[in-house]
């Protein structure tokens, strides 16, 4: 007989019991309960998603708009009768399919082609440089005989076409998207990404919120109060409670608000941004330089997330109490500088290399403040006189002189407006975060600073000072009524332009 003995078996009627580990990781399971607070955010996005999908179809069944768009000069050649076609002369195959098409426009048919053909795809628009000057643009597929084709697609970056990629590879496994052409496929991943994207954002506001009410109510971190008029949390150690879900809505119903819903970087760039404006505040300075590099690859202005995290790291190594030590020392440096190394490393890869290329020989676009400021001048005088200042190619290059149409003195109008409204809100951030109010302040620089600056009513969307200035205003009821009621509105007739192709930003 064996003297090693069989292990112990539990008696009949016995309960089993789990070893430790196993019984903790389940135990926590059962513990999970998901943030009230989170949850409402979480709610509040996808009743949104579901109302702005809706409202598009609706909209593009239920009346057509007078072609073309005059807004601004360039705008009438890409808006008229008969545009957009598949094929022949002057298709644009990608903008014309058929499958979500209300969610593409201008900028959407460049990450489409990323994500199906890469950079080098012949399906979107591209030029042909003859002896240093552009000839011609157009889609290589659709016109015969040409040879040099250089893809605009370089003028994006490539973190938003790259996540699009697995969302199409799931896709291409479900049943209910079968129907879809392959650019329908592209159309509905760039939605999924944008929309979780700006999921991320909301999520990453309500924090920054419930950072602002901790302070304001001088409570440490951790600790929330009760508003003694609702009975409901007013502040939370995460998600700001209703302050919070204010912040969060005031994002989705911004009248450029709509882009987290359609085929553009905002969602995406505006989540991953946020998130590390958050993470920075709350000095996670490692996961804030994560969301940060993914950032710098997705839109321009990422590399400026280095302004947060090197405030907090600035805060980190000032504190006595929470000091690193030894070698850790280094990681708040190495944290601050992440995003500036990861756009400098794509800046002088092949990518990088062809962007400015494409910048340089077809968009003519740099950095130009003294150009800049002599276009917004320009432009405001334009406004004030109702006649076109700004000159053929110069500044937003309307009409080159004569009477300015009502649609652009509308146009002008909401870039002001959107403008002075980021100046203010980073200003009125300045000293209760002055890091995420630099990252601010310089997105609206880096955004206004080009000679050919337009879009600022989207560009703004990048400035998390002006919903958390929104959101505080807010607690007044007035306001809060006023201010949804208004901006609803205006995000009504802009999400109306872009889903029948018109300029909006």
């Amino acid at each position: 007989m064996s003297s090693s003995q069989s292990p112990a078996q539990p008696e009949s009627g016995t309960p089993r019991r789990w070893p430790d580990p196993l019984r903790s990781l389940v135990g926590a399971r059962l513990r999970f309960r998901p943030s009230a607070d989170a949850t409402r955010i979480v709610v509040l996005w996808v009743a949104w998603l579901a109302v702005i999908c809706a409202f598009q179809i609706v909209v593009d069944a239920r009346f057509q708009p007078a072609r073309p768009d005059n807004v601004l000069a360039w705008t009438s050649g890409s808006t008229g009768d008969g545009f957009l076609v598949a094929s022949g002369p002057n298709c644009r195959p990608l903008l014309a399919d058929p499958n979500m098409n209300e969610h593409v426009a201008y900028d959407s048919e460049y990450y489409i082609s990323i994500a199906m053909g890469g950079y080098d795809d012949p399906n979107a628009q591209a030029y042909v440089s003859r002896g240093g000057h552009t000839t011609t643009v157009g889609v290589p597929t659709c016109t015969a005989g040409m040879d040099g084709w250089t893809p605009l697609n370089y003028a994006f970056m490539p973190a938003y076409p790259m996540l699009m990629r697995p969302v199409m590879a799931v896709e291409g496994v479900l049943p209910f998207t079968n129907a879809l052409t392959d650019t329908g496929r592209a159309t509905l991943a760039g939605i999924v990404v944008s929309a979780l994207g700006g999921l991320l954002a909301m999520l990453a506001l309500a924090r920054l919120m419930a950072f602002l009410e901790r302070r304001r109510r001088k409570l440490p971190a951790g600790e929330g109060s009760t508003d003694t008029a609702t009975a409901e949390p007013t502040a939370t150690s995460t998600w700001g409670g209703s302050h919070g879900l204010r912040a969060a809505l005031y994002l989705l119903v911004f009248p450029t608000g709509f882009y987290l819903a359609q085929v553009y970087t905002e969602g995406l760039f505006l989540g991953l941004a946020f998130m590390a404006c958050a993470l920075a505040v709350e000095k996670k300075l490692v996961w804030a330089a994560a969301f940060a590099v993914v950032a710098a690859v997705t839109r321009q202005a990422g590399f400026l997330l280095f302004l947060p995290i090197a405030w907090a790291a600035f805060q980190v190594l000032r504190d006595g109490q929470t000091r690193p030590k030894g070698w850790r020392i280094g990681v708040p440096i190495v944290a601050a500088i992440a995003p500036v190394a990861a756009f400098a490393a794509w800046f002088v890869s092949p990518l990088g290399q062809n962007w400015q290329v494409v910048e340089r020989e077809f968009f003519g676009r740099s950095f130009d403040l003294a150009g800049s400021i002599d276009m917004w001048h320009k432009s405001w005088d334009s406004l004030v006189t109702g006649v076109d200042k700004t000159g053929v190619g110069g500044g937003y290059a309307i009409f080159g002189g004569g009477p300015l149409p009502s649609s652009t003195s509308v146009y002008i109008t909401l870039e002001f407006l959107a403008l002075v409204l980021g100046i203010a809100a980073c200003v009125w951030l300045l000293r209760k975060m002055p890091g995420v109010a630099l990252f601010g302040l310089a997105v609206i620089v880096l955004s206004a600073g080009s000679s050919s600056a337009q879009g600022m009513d989207r560009y703004v969307l990048a400035v998390p000072a002006i919903f958390l200035m929104l959101a505080s205003f807010g607690r007044r009821d007035l306001f809060d009524r006023v201010w949804v009621m208004t901006s609803t509105l205006l995000m009504g007739m802009l999400v109306t332009l872009y889903t029948f192709g018109f300029w909006v930003s």
